[in-house]
């Protein structure tokens, strides 16, 4: 684990002390990413630096390593779980290495591939590699998000870094808002790559590098996608079945390995149930497993998750989650944020994390399964559409509908009713789209912005959902689109933030290349049909999952956010959602935020989202333009 820093001058740089400085100012602010310590580069172009943390052994660390004759280094936040067999074939073209860090592999795979090194690495990753002789620097970022990367150019330099924070220490950047950005965060409750909160700063897209020279020569190139192709469907379902199972196997196992201690994450569902159950298979002691417990029974699923840790017989820990605890560390946890992220399901990533980093080092978590082989009920919408539209207009118009108005949406049932009701008449897209809008509709946003975007901010979703539309089927199209924006926008940023700032490293095994590029070769009808979901999943690991799991009903992992905002967190709600603090801050529309806090807390309508959205924002807000 660790956080990479840069600075990269398209001149010569007068005096060296000064751009150690500014790295070194940059690593201080990454110190979540790497406690322990720190090592910084700098010649007459440019700065490089990490922070470390030796989380895997005692004499081991993420630090800047060169190649033989020192022309070439590299700096990396991440890890390869290939390591060993790539190694060994780097040794036999004639490689030698100075270390036994995992990350060496990634130099000299470039030193001996070029760009192509990419299909070799099976891992997770940002990094960069200067090439000294030719001045020439490279970023990258792994396939799917699962670490981050960020950078900024003008016409005299480019820094980047794994932070935001980090960039902005540099005093270098102006501090401005991008509108779009925030549009989709508004909505989204994330910022997907490549933009991020602040203008000109980018995030690399994942699977892709950028590369710069001193001429401010950039290119920037996709080096992996996901094919999506019916003419690659396997059509046999056994033999679906037998890859499945030898791919997760083996991404599993690749998994365990360098990663110190290691455990997993265990919350009772499908996915983390398998993963948990494929460790127990290839260890030879017993695994630790980490479960969140809850006292409202809505969300507690720690009896699920004994059932499989007395099954397999794991060094089981449960945390259980106590509100007056949690409501202590969020500063601790929105002050991690960047640029704001509003997925309150990061509050117990946090805890479950500091909780685990107490016992382990590592974590495997069985994250993706639900977007892979999908498990969401967002993917019933058509079918439940279709349901409701059977129902005589008469009756869906004058008494379901009515019925259904005037009961609050506080419940999990009347939500998913007001979901089918509101978008029954849309084609599918359109569903698919609102769904993953957890925040406020597109509507909304011209009343509660002062500012309107020109352009549709979510207009690149439908680019991805479009991308395979005549090669795929419509679940396709839906699951490749969750991998590109969900996954990389929220899922992992999620677990990357929180675990980092409680010092744990994670893995997911369902996120490997070969699982993700195998569920695209799965037929839609063997992931779901009708509401059976997962299908595939669960018949492969059948025996693996116990019985009284497979069809257990799915319970969230949440925290009680509208409770909050309506007793210990609704004085600052208040305070940063005032009415002339919002004038003097010039981006809302104060009526309308005064609409929504009033059908809120009247119970007129359940404004939890949006409300954790806004006060998520304003705190980030007052942490980077006020204080």
């Amino acid at each position: 684990m660790g956080g990479i820093n840069g600075y990269l001058q398209f001149s010569k740089i007068k005096n060296e002390k000064d751009i150690y400085n500014l790295v070194n100012q940059m690593n201080k602010e990454a110190i979540h990413r790497g406690p322990d310590g720190q090592d910084i580069y700098v010649d007459e172009f440019v700065g490089l630096g990490i922070r470390f943390l030796c989380n895997i052994d005692s004499y081991l660390k993420n630090t800047i390593i060169f190649n033989e004759d020192r022309t070439m280094l590299i700096i990396v936040d991440g890890s390869i779980f290939n390591y060993n067999s790539l190694k060994s074939k780097l040794e036999t073209m004639g490689h030698k290495f100075s270390t036994s860090d995992s990350i060496e592999v990634i130099l000299h795979a470039y030193e001996e591939y070029g760009e192509k090194c990419f299909k070799y690495f099976d891992g997770i990753f940002s990094f960069a590699i200067y090439d000294i002789n030719k001045r020439e620097l490279l970023l990258a970022r792994d396939r799917v998000g699962q670490k981050p990367l960020h950078y900024y150019k003008n016409n005299d330099f480019l820094i980047f870094g794994s932070e935001l924070k980090s960039l902005l220490s540099t005093n270098l950047i102006e501090k401005e808002i991008n509108e779009e950005a925030l549009h989709q965060y508004l909505q989204l409750t994330y910022i997907p790559a490549p933009y991020t909160i602040f203008k000109n700063i980018h995030k690399i897209n994942p699977g892709s590098y950028l590369k710069i020279d001193l001429d401010a020569n950039i290119y920037i190139e996709q080096y992996w996608d996901v094919l999506y192709d019916n003419g690659n469907i396997i059509t046999g379902f056994n033999e679906c079945k037998k890859l499945l199972r030898e791919t997760v196997f083996n991404s599993v196992e690749a998994r365990m390995k360098n990663g110190g201690t290691i455990g997993a994450f265990l919350s009772g569902g499908i996915d983390s149930t398998i993963i948990v159950g494929v460790m127990s298979n290839l260890s030879s002691e017993p695994i630790n497993t980490f479960t969140m417990g809850f006292k409202s029974k809505d969300f507690n699923e720690s009896d699920r998750a004994q059932l499989v840790a007395d099954r397999y017989k794991t060094n089981h820990h449960i945390y259980y989650l106590d509100y007056e605890d949690v409501l202590e560390k969020i500063d601790i946890i929105v002050n991690q944020l960047d640029e704001p992220f509003a997925d309150s399901s990061s509050i117990p990533t946090y805890m479950i994390s500091e909780f685990a980093s107490q016992h382990v080092n590592t974590v495997l978590t069985g994250d993706a399964g639900d977007e892979l082989f999908a498990g969401y009920s967002k993917y019933l919408i058509n079918y439940y559409s279709d349901l409701y539209k059977k129902v005589p207009p008469f009756i869906r118009n004058q008494v379901i509908e009515k019925m259904v108005k005037l009961i609050p949406d506080n419940k999990s049932l009347t939500r998913k009713l007001h979901k089918v009701i509101d978008n029954v008449d849309k084609d599918i897209f359109s569903q698919r789209r609102e769904l993953m809008c957890l925040g406020f509709k597109e509507n909304e946003l011209k009343l509660l912005l002062k500012q309107q975007n020109k352009r549709k901010s979510l207009d690149f979703i439908n680019n991805y959902y479009d991308k395979y539309k005549d090669d795929i089927d419509e679940i396709s199209q839906t699951l490749y689109t969750d991998l590109k924006v969900v996954i990389e926008g929220d899922m992992m940023p999620k677990i990357d933030r929180m675990a980092t700032l409680a010092q744990l490293g994670t893995r997911a095994p369902l996120l490997s290349q070969g699982v993700i590029e195998l569920s695209a070769q799965i037929p839609s009808k063997y992931k779901i049909n009708n509401r059976d979901q997962k299908i595939i999943l669960k018949d492969t690991f059948n025996d693996i999952i116990p019985s009284k799991l497979i069809n257990a009903s799915k319970r969230g992992f949440g925290v009680p956010i509208g409770h909050w905002l309506k007793g210990p967190l609704k004085k600052e709600l208040l305070q940063l959602l005032e009415e002339n603090y919002i004038v003097e801050q010039g981006l809302f529309e104060p009526e309308y935020i005064n609409k929504v806090l009033e059908e809120h807390f009247s119970e007129k309508k359940n404004r939890t989202s949006e409300l954790w959205l806004l006060f998520v924002f304003q705190r980030w807000y007052r942490r980077y333009f006020v204080i």
